[in-house]
């Protein structure tokens, strides 16, 4: 598989920590 980059534009810190957590859970992410 290719590399892939995502970005995530959030408000709050909060909502980038889940945001965060649903990626690691789901696909194989680093952050």
């Amino acid at each position: 598989m290719g590399d892939a980059l995502g970005l995530i534009e959030t408000k709050g810190l909060v909502a980038c920590i889940e945001a965060a957590d649903a990626m690691c859970k789901s696909a194989n992410v680093e952050l």
